[in-house]
């Protein structure tokens, strides 16, 4: 699912130190870089740049977050990739 558990944690760190860089890979791991919507998947959708996407059909906003695990936390991305990283690192 994730690519980066088998970075060392320098080039872990490297790769995704800011929000932009770890909404960037999920844009390109899950959707293949071509935003969907999650309320209707066949509306067109716009892109309004910084990442962020609106459904011509619902009229509602989304980001790659929008009904994952991410949605609605205050956590930033580059610390949940953290977690992720050092729990699927952990050796116990």
């Amino acid at each position: 699912m994730f690519d980066f558990i088998n970075l060392t944690l320098q080039e872990f760190i490297r790769k995704f130190n800011c929000e932009d860089v770890c909404l960037s890979y999920l844009e390109k791991r899950f959707r293949n870089n071509i935003p969907v919507s999650p309320f209707d998947p066949s509306s067109k959708v716009y892109n309004y740049g910084n990442h962020k996407y609106r459904c011509r059909n619902t009229d509602k906003n989304f980001n790659v977050k929008t009904n994952t695990l991410f949605h609605g936390t205050k956590v930033p991305l580059d610390k949940w990739f953290y977690a992720i990283w050092k729990i699927a690192n952990s050796t116990n």
